[in-house]
């Protein structure tokens, strides 16, 4: 009974010290291969798709880029590689090699229009709504003048704001905020309107453009200058080779159809309100290259562009205006219609009138559309407002080392236009407005990888 007690104690103890050996965690066995993805957007900070990424290495592996510019590529063994970017017909190599490892953050690829390939951690700071948009859906989408920030009305709670209309801008309410607290930037630098809103180059050359990001909602720091939305517009930059275009649009009244209101006058013959309007201009790029005084193929490029607005825009304007017998006769007096009473009598009433008055009053045209609205004091003519604009921009990119590189870029507009509504217009007694902006920003910027 004994021997039998003493081996039921040895079985139990060394059942207690396998399953001690059991319960002691193992060490975890370290991964051996990793997930690489992250997002690809070009310069203007828009999605790329259908694009290849590719890294090359210990293993090699690609993946297309879905329509938000993500991708994630297959599971590699941990090491250095080689990032291999085909997009937009150019096939690009990143200088930076990727060093794949368990934790590899979701990276954020960024090609330049110069080659470049920028690869940088995705920061998950953006704002909470508005709309991205690349060259290609600027330069694509249907344009009334070539106005680029029409385009900011695809974005969710934006309409636009009529007080625009002052200061030839177009100015957007967001969020049901007031336009004013919109603001602009140009690659970086404000150009927002401090009196009146919007921006103060709205009508920047489409072709010059190589995107825009509109922010709205809740904002980081970094980009909050105002209450409703921000919108960055990015410029074009040179190439390696030279490139550039030139455009000619036309639109005038030969095109339009008469509406009822429509109504000749001896100052317009015509039936139609005059209407013409010319956009004309160019861009050019390329390297910085002087034979014998300066070699800046690879490193200094540049980019200017012009273009010019001319308008004159004819609408009809129905008003009222005095009769012959409703002004100062003899220079003095206006006096009523005669009136009629029940014994026979009549009475008629003379109201004095300034001379000052009196010069004002004969300026205005007699009526000449009595079947109107206003009867016999309706008077109809086209009122012919005229617009004149030019505005030109040059940029300079220069690369001065792998890490540090910096632009410039000076933007001139001229404007002269009327700052009265049509119907002042009409009476010939408008007045133009003259303005001349000038801007220029520098940017310097440091990789520090």
């Amino acid at each position: 009974m004994t021997r039998i007690f003493e081996r039921l104690i040895h079985l139990a103890t060394q059942s207690l010290l396998l399953g001690l050996l059991f319960a002691i965690p193992l060490p975890a066995q370290a991964p051996t291969t990793a997930v690489w993805h992250g997002y690809l957007r070009n310069s203007a900070s828009a999605p790329i798709v259908n694009a290849k990424v590719r890294l090359t290495g210990a293993a090699t592996a690609e993946a297309s880029t879905a329509p938000d510019g993500a991708f994630a590529l297959p599971a590699l063994p941990l090491g250095k590689y080689k990032l291999t970017v085909e997009a937009e017909g150019r096939k690009l190599t990143s200088a930076r090699t990727i060093d794949l490892t368990p934790a590899t953050p979701v990276e954020l690829i960024t090609l330049s229009n110069r080659g470049e390939v920028q690869v940088a951690e995705q920061q998950q700071t953006g704002a909470t709504g508005g709309v991205a948009l690349s060259s290609q859906a600027v330069s694509e989408l249907p344009l009334n003048k070539r106005d680029f920030s029409s385009l900011l009305l695809l974005a969710a709670g934006t309409m636009t704001d009529t007080n625009g209309a002052t200061n030839f801008t177009a100015q957007f309410a967001i969020n049901g905020q007031r336009g004013v607290e919109a603001t602009f930037a140009m690659d970086g630098a404000d150009i927002s309107d401090p009196e009146m809103g919007g921006a103060t180059l709205s009508n920047f050359n489409v072709d010059a453009v190589e995107g825009i990001d509109s922010s709205s909602g809740w904002m980081p720091a970094d980009i909050g200058r105002g209450a409703a939305g921000f919108t960055n517009i990015h410029t074009r930059s040179g190439a390696s080779g030279f490139h550039g275009s030139f455009f000619e649009f036309v639109r005038n009244s030969a095109f339009d159809a008469r509406n009822y209101f429509d109504h000749p006058t001896p100052a317009y013959p015509g039936r139609i309100p005059p209407f013409r309007r010319n956009e004309f201009g160019f861009t050019n790029g390329g390297p910085i290259y002087i034979p014998h005084l300066f070699d800046g193929r690879n490193r200094t490029f540049y980019f200017t562009e012009y273009q010019g607005f001319r308008q004159v825009l004819g609408t009809t304007q129905v008003m009222p205006v005095p009769t012959a017998a409703q002004r100062p006769s003899g220079g003095s007096n206006i006096v009523s219609d005669t009136v009629s009473f029940p014994d026979g009598t009549t009475d008629s009433l003379a109201v004095p009138v300034n001379p000052s008055i009196a010069a004002i009053l004969a300026r205005y045209p007699l009526p000449n559309f009595p079947t109107s609205s206003f009867g016999a004091n309706t008077y109809a003519t086209p009122s012919k407002v005229t617009t004149n604009a030019d505005q030109f921009s040059l940029r300079i990119d220069h690369k001065i080392s792998a890490k540090n590189q910096f632009f410039a870029r000076f933007t001139m507009d001229n404007l002269t236009g009327p700052t009265t509504n049509p119907d002042q217009q009409a009476m010939r007694y408008g007045m133009a407005m003259r303005e001349s902006r000038q801007m220029g920003n520098f940017i310097h910027t440091h990789h520090t990888e």
